[in-house]
């Protein structure tokens, strides 16, 4: 059965796999929490079903998520489950050096060039449509004789 403290795998849901600790048990449900930069679950509501519980239980100093951290990295749970910190992925910043700053160029075509490739666009089309229709005719035609 599953109290307070205790650690718990996560058997369902988007969380499944990760480990947490049960804050508080309201029914069928129980609010749980770990530490997310170790792979712990996040703190949120979870159906008592979906948690499968482990040998390992620690003492909560309180209900915050502050209190709750503090109580999992001093129970020394993290190296028992054998937990590694997440990295994150940074952007990395770009140098800007100002000897080679080149202004950058209007990829943009003037407003001319555009409405021309259009109305060209338009005429192909147009003559494309033409074509099919005499070749649709022609095949009537050659049907019917």
């Amino acid at each position: 059965m599953v109290e307070v403290g205790q650690i718990c795998k996560k058997i369902a849901g988007r969380e499944k796999g990760r480990y947490c600790v049960v804050v508080k048990i309201d029914g069928k449900f129980a609010e749980i929490s770990g530490i997310r930069k170790y792979g712990m679950c996040k703190r949120r509501r979870c159906n008592i079903k979906h948690l499968d519980p482990t040998k390992f239980k620690i003492q909560l100093k309180g209900e915050k998520q502050e209190e709750v951290e503090r109580s999992i990295s001093e129970s020394g749970i993290i190296k028992r489950l054998n937990l590694i910190k997440e990295k994150r992925k940074r952007k990395k910043a770009k140098k800007i050096v100002e000897k080679n700053i080149k202004p950058k160029k209007n990829k943009k075509k003037p407003e001319v060039e555009r409405d021309m490739e259009k109305s060209e666009k338009e005429v192909r089309e147009k003559e494309t449509k033409k074509v099919k229709t005499k070749i649709r005719k022609e095949v009537k035609k050659n049907s019917k004789n």
